[in-house]
């Protein structure tokens, strides 16, 4: 049984398949479908530039910020730090 529908599975994937090749309306899809994904894969490559350099400046301004409030810290704690010793 399975030998029969191989055999018939063939035949009707060379039929479907040549069908397809010849029509002209799929092959107008199939450019359509192929200049669409070429499209939104530009538009990804853009979009994911602009991300890294958004994520970039981001972690840059970020860094700056953190580093600016530690300085901040260690500073208004060696100032509470001189007056303790001062009081004693």
């Amino acid at each position: 049984m399975s030998f029969f529908s191989r055999i018939l599975n063939h035949v009707v994937n060379e039929v479907l398949v040549n069908s397809l090749a010849n029509s002209r309306i799929f092959q107008r899809f199939a450019i359509r479908s192929n200049e669409a994904m070429k499209e939104v894969v530009e538009k990804g490559k853009v979009v994911s530039g602009q991300a890294a350099e958004f994520t970039h400046a981001f972690t840059k301004e970020f860094r700056t910020e953190l580093q600016k409030g530690a300085s901040e810290i260690k500073k208004g704690a060696s100032e509470l730090n001189g007056k303790e010793w001062k009081k004693r």
